[in-house]
């Protein structure tokens, strides 16, 4: 495998008005995270969940007792931390798709803390037809400590916010840009070609 012509066709693709970059390499970025995230925080990570769903009604309670209340946002990863948090990730491959009304909810999800969140993931497995998948995630809290005899553990009460995306312009502690990947990338990994080539990539749509 050529991993520079992987990498390049995913270069050229992004340029499309209509292809989504993001599922493309979200699995990989989830690969690297709790290494880099790791890293860059000054953290140990326990784990590691994507698509996190949070429940409608714990943010928003005014739709508790309607149809709507057990629907869900879903937060791209969830980090489980040893240092009394965890951590909602949002990965962007685009400087512009972050959004008002996304970085509003993951800032509600934030002021409820863990215990709600967890509660309100409760919930949904109890209301929904997808009983296996529900059941496999709970089983992954329960297994990095969050959930214990089917109720919230009281590990790790609070949450921290942070984005990955192309470039940080503001320099702001809780964003970590694809310039920083890639050169981490590159110090981890100096002599893999794949990493390497993931490295350039990220360097090169760090300028999008």
């Amino acid at each position: 495998m050529n991993w520079n012509d992987y990498f390049g066709l995913l270069a050229d693709w992004k340029k499309l008005p209509a292809y989504k970059a993001e599922p493309r390499i979200d699995s990989l970025v989830g690969f690297f995270l709790p290494f880099f995230i790791k890293d860059y925080l000054n953290i140990n990570v326990i784990g590691i969940i994507p698509e996190l769903p949070i429940r409608l009604a714990t943010v928003k309670p005014k739709h508790e007792g309607t149809k709507y209340a057990d629907r869900s946002y879903k937060v791209d990863f969830l980090i489980i931390g040893r240092n009394s948090k965890n951590y909602l990730v949002e990965f962007k491959s685009d400087s512009g798709s972050r959004s008002y009304s996304q970085d509003t909810y993951l800032e509600e999800a934030k002021s409820k803390g863990t215990r709600l969140i967890v509660e309100g993931i409760l919930k949904i497995a109890k209301a929904s037809n997808y009983k296996q998948k529900y059941n496999h995630l709970i089983s992954k809290l329960s297994t990095y400590g969050l959930i214990e005899n089917g109720e919230y553990s009281g590990l790790n009460p609070t949450f921290e916010v942070v984005y990955v995306q192309p470039s940080n312009p503001q320099k702001e502690n809780l964003i970590i840009d694809f310039l920083w990947i890639s050169n981490w990338l590159n110090e981890k990994y100096p002599s893999d070609e794949f990493e390497t080539e993931f490295a350039k990539t990220l360097k090169l749509w760090a300028e999008d």
